[in-house]
């Protein structure tokens, strides 16, 4: 929780996406011990995959079992009762806009997991918010850009949302707040 807390994700938040820390691995998923456990779950909540996140600083920062595919996170929320969502760079950022800013959001993880027929899932919205890190890399490139990019020339109805340069949305959000968020897509309450 100490991890989260410093997202500003609460334990309230962290049991609704149902977050959690690898303490008694599975067989096969030893690597994982201490680690950030973040299922996937389909439309109908069934448990689909689990990706996970180092929470110290060590490397590689993300890990899969072996083999497994991963779709799209929080995807549940592509059935929101709104006319607009957000598909974000990433899987706790989509936890931040859904679960802490009330904006219907699923999560990518990066652009390489984007599949064209992903489109298909965002019609009817009438807005669709492309949320990419704006992170540039030392040899200056900037896969958050390319993701908002790529995202966009495929979805109808999107418009990217550039944020500061070197955040992405979990620490926008901790530095301006959800109200800010909100207002940052046009959406405020």
């Amino acid at each position: 929780m100490a991890y989260l807390n410093g997202r500003g994700i609460s334990k309230d938040v962290a049991e609704q996406f149902s977050l959690g820390t690898v303490t008694n691995p599975i067989n096969g998923h030893e690597q994982f011990t201490g680690w950030l456990s973040i299922p996937y779950f389909s439309a109908l909540g069934v448990c689909t995959s689990v990706k996970f996140r180092r929470i110290d600083e060590g490397k590689p920062k993300y890990g899969q079992p072996l083999g497994q595919k991963l779709h799209i996170y929080n995807v549940s929320d592509v059935l929101a009762d709104s006319g607009f969502i957000a598909i974000c760079e990433g899987e706790l950022d989509a936890v931040v806009m859904s679960g802490l800013c009330d904006i219907p959001a699923v999560g990518i993880p990066g652009v390489a997991a984007w599949k064209p027929f992903y489109t298909k899932l965002f019609y009817g919205f009438d807005k669709i918010f492309i949320l990419g890190d704006n992170d540039i890399k030392e040899d200056g490139t900037n896969p958050g850009a390319e993701f908002s990019r790529r995202v966009a020339s495929e979805v109808q109805n999107s418009q990217i949302v550039q944020l500061p340069q070197g955040m992405d949305v979990n620490e926008y959000y901790l530095t301006n707040g959800a109200e800010s968020v909100r207002e940052l897509l046009g959406v405020a309450k």
